[in-house]
Formats: structure tokens, C-alpha cells, sequence
């Protein structure tokens, strides 16, 4: 038969190598968690990323089209001008692509949601009102009235395009918090920006008090 110490020793050597079993363990899981907590925490950040980008791209899209859908009804009797009725067919895509981002202000911070900027970009009208097919300019959505005058064609060379622009700080406001040393692989700002090219027949009609 064993004696007692005999058998007192052989537990503890069992104990102690648990006991070292057990500290081998959590230096495995010290150096590997990181690892994984990485690798997961940028599957997780770039996935946000990406749906973010897509969503900003889709409001974008959809704020396009329903700008060339769009019409402006004379507020008065008589017609809306052209410059209003361009104006309206921006602040209208641009209102449609908020509302299909407004997630964004309503997963981040409700203060900094996506921003959208439009403009119409088309030859030049000369103070003759004849169209300028050799030179470009602007009507830009919030711009000043009447700054530059914007005539439509139906040739290729006089053709207008509305060219909407929806961005959102997502350095500033990430949907998930960035870890440090992370920032720099975040990007400052995800935006989108889509153009379409304006019938100049629609635009001619709705700016006689037509609709579509």
C-alpha cells in the first residue's frame, strides 16, 4: 500500500500541473483574443462602411431620377421661369435622396446626418438669349438667383445635366466607435454623386405651365 505521503505528493503534483495547465491557457488566450477581436472588429467596421457607401449611392440614385420627374407649379398665373423650374427639380431630388439616407442621422448623431448639394450644369445663355454651346455654367441648389443663366437644347452640345452630390462625415460619426490607431483606415467622408441628363422638351413644357 501507498503510504499517505506518497499520495499527498502525487495530488499535488496533479494540482500544480493544472495549475500550469491552466496558466498556459490564459497566456493563449491573452495572445489570440486580440487577433480575433481584430479581425472581427474590421469585418464589423467595413461592413458598416460599405452599407453606408451603398445607401449614400442608392439615395443618390433615386434623388436623380425623381428630379427628372419632378415639376414646379407656377405659384401664380402665368409660367415658372426655367431658373425656378431647374431650382425646383434640384431641391426636389435633393430632398428625395435625404429622405432615402435619413438612417444615417438617425444611427449616428441626429445633428450630423448626410448633406446634399445639386446643381444644373448646361451651355451658357448670352445676354442676347441666344445659347452659348462653346461655354458652361451652373445653377447651383441654395446659389444666388439669376447669377448665371442656363439654356437647354436639344443638341448634344446644348444638352443640360442635374448633377446631385449627398456626402456624410462618417470619420466623425462612425457608426461603430474606432479603436485607436484605427482612424487612419477610416475614411473622413463617404459620399456619392449621380448625373442625368434633362429633357429639354420636358423642361420647355413645365416651364410654360405644363406638367408631365
Amino acid at each position: 500500500m501507498r503510504s499517505n505521503s506518497a499520495v499527498d505528493g502525487t495530488v499535488g503534483l496533479r494540482a500544480n500541473g493544472r495549475r500550469r495547465q491552466d496558466g498556459v491557457y490564459a497566456l493563449e488566450f491573452a495572445l489570440i483574443f486580440p487577433i480575433f477581436f481584430a479581425l472581427f472588429y474590421g469585418v464589423l467596421s467595413f461592413g458598416l462602411i460599405f452599407t453606408v457607401q451603398q445607401s449614400l449611392t442608392l439615395a443618390a440614385e433615386d434623388g436623380a431620377r425623381a428630379s427628372l420627374r419632378y415639376f414646379l407649379p407656377p405659384a401664380a398665373p402665368g409660367a415658372a421661369s426655367l431658373e425656378q423650374q431647374l431650382l425646383g427639380r434640384l431641391q426636389h431630388g435633393c430632398d428625395v435622396a435625404m429622405a432615402r439616407a435619413s438612417w444615417l442621422g438617425q444611427a449616428g448623431v441626429a445633428s450630423s446626418g448626410p448633406a446634399c448639394t445639386a446643381m444644373v450644369e448646361g451651355p451658357c445663355v448670352r445676354p442676347d438669349g441666344s445659347v452659348d454651346s462653346s461655354s458652361r455654367c451652373t445653377i447651383q441648389l441654395g446659389g444666388a438667383a439669376g447669377v448665371a443663366a442656363v439654356g437647354c437644347g436639344s443638341a448634344a452640345s446644348e444638352q443640360c445635366s442635374a448633377i446631385l452630390h449627398i456626402s456624410y462625415p462618417y470619420g466623425a460619426h462612425p457608426l461603430v466607435p474606432t479603436l485607436p490607431g484605427m482612424a487612419l483606415l477610416v475614411p473622413r467622408v463617404l459620399a456619392a454623386k449621380t448625373s442625368v441628363t434633362l429633357d429639354p422638351g420636358t423642361l420647355q413644357l413645365a416651364a410654360a405651365g405644363g406638367g408631365i
